[in-house]
């Protein structure tokens, strides 16, 4: 963790306020209020004091050589969970075209109105057993691609990437796989700090066969992951294409962002965009930006109107809300019934905004606790003693950064995903090389 998780969160912040600026976004029937932007500096200011209260920033000590991490257990429980949610998913999708854009995104669309009008949820079993049990692939990913000297790609194919493609497609979504995506390269990155000194733990694990050398990235390892990274950025751009189709094509969706979204491309500088690009390339920039940048308007307008009942987590945490969309259907269809009014449901609410509308002013209790957790992750990172911590740095990290979107454990089945941290947490075991003490000094075998 290079950035104190305070520094993060104003950096992560700063750049959506200046991408929103800079970039020729226009409002539509919507107002930007001071009241609204002191709010969202109170609850910014709340994780940072929270941050700042766990832990001051530090110098990274080096991995200690003679720690090393038992990950069987570990392993054995994420790869049984990723293999049942690999076969739920595969038993939700009989019979659904996969591939078929358009009809995912009308199962998205369905899921979104029946939360809205409190109906019964269609989910299958299968679903909802896959709902519980993919999250475990995402920390599958970091203990492989960050703790293993060579990771063995058939297992990360499958345990990883496998349950979080295959929730993408019976989901219709985009989230797991971007998210998939900000795991591995965070955890990537990590292994230069894990493998600085070599390999953690040699001397405890004391192989009789000579150790294999620790992986890199070759020059054909880093085209394989261009070509990936490009085959998911197409997948991405085709979905929006292909939504824009749907209502009539680019020009039409830019009418419907003006008047349902509430906000367009047509500020200053937009001819030099539409002139570059064109219009087409220019959607994508719009959309891709917007992605970013609605959390920093919706939240906005939510601190300014929202007038409806504190929702108790049922709005930020998927969990949540399938549970009291089965208990309390109608506080569930109120709750949105007053987002909906403000022309706020449907978008990505940031994770203040998304504080604010479970808990008010409430809301800046969990976020100091927020903060504050991520100041013990990023404080015993840096202390280097248990390497177990760095199994959270890049969910901690990417926490932050989605903070434009929702909450860690809103974002994504986030809450799931963090429980199967701490259950990686706990089952891996800490094995530490103690020389034995001899007459004639210490024996080091």
């Amino acid at each position: 963790m290079k950035f104190h998780p305070a520094v993060l969160m104003l950096i992560v912040w700063s750049v959506c306020v200046v991408m929103f600026y800079v970039l020729p976004f226009q409002l539509e029937n919507r107002v930007m209020s001071l009241y609204g932007l002191l709010i969202l500096l109170l609850f910014i200011a709340a994780y940072c004091l929270g941050a700042t209260a766990a832990s001051r920033r530090m110098v990274q000590r080096p991995m200690p050589i003679d720690v090393a991490i038992d990950f069987r257990m570990t392993d054995r429980i994420l790869v049984t969970a990723s293999a049942i949610a690999l076969v739920a998913c595969i038993m939700d999708v009989q019979g659904r075209d996969l591939f078929n854009l358009i009809d995912s995104y009308q199962v998205r669309s369905d899921r979104a109105g029946g939360l809205l009008s409190a109906a019964e949820s269609a989910s299958t079993v299968w679903f909802q057993i896959a709902f519980i049990t993919s999250p475990a692939a995402y920390i599958y990913l970091v203990r492989e691609i960050t703790f293993r000297p060579r990771p063995i790609l058939w297992r990360t194919a499958v345990f990883g990437f496998g349950p979080i493609l295959m929730v993408s497609l019976s989901a219709g979504g985009r989230n797991p796989l971007f998210y998939a995506m900000l795991v591995t390269g965070f955890s990537y990155l990590l292994r230069k700090h894990v493998f600085a000194n070599g390999v953690p733990g040699a001397k405890v694990s004391a192989p009789r066969r000579k150790r294999r050398p620790i992986f890199k990235l070759n020059t054909a390892s880093r085209v394989l992951i261009g070509v990936l990274v490009a085959c998911m950025t197409v997948y991405f751009a085709r979905v929006f294409i292909v939504r824009a189709d749907v209502v009539g094509g680019v020009d039409a969706m830019f009418g419907i962002a003006g008047s349902s979204w509430g906000v367009n491309f047509n500020g200053p500088l937009a001819d030099v965009f539409f002139t570059v690009l064109g219009p087409d390339l220019t959607y994508l920039v719009f959309v891709f930006v917007w992605y970013v940048v609605q959390g920093f308007v919706m939240s906005n307008t939510i601190f300014t109107s929202y007038e409806g009942p504190m929702m108790w987590t049922a709005y930020g945490i998927d969990i949540s809300s399938a549970i009291v969309r089965r208990t309390n259907s109608d506080f569930l269809a109120t709750g949105f019934g007053h987002l909906l009014s403000l022309n706020t449901y449907g978008f990505l609410p940031s994770a203040f905004g998304s504080l604010f509308v479970d808990f008010k002013f409430l809301g800046l209790l969990p976020c100091f606790l927020w903060g504050w957790l991520s100041g013990v992750v990023y404080k015993k990172v840096k202390q280097a003693t248990d390497p177990r911590w760095l199994l959270a740095a890049p969910i901690v990290v990417i926490g932050i950064l989605l903070s434009v979107i929702n909450t860690p454990i809103g974002f994504s089945n986030g809450l799931v995903t963090h429980l199967w941290l701490v259950v990686a947490f706990m089952s891996a075991r800490v094995m530490r090389w103690r020389p034995a003490v001899t007459p004639t000094g210490p024996v080091r075998g």
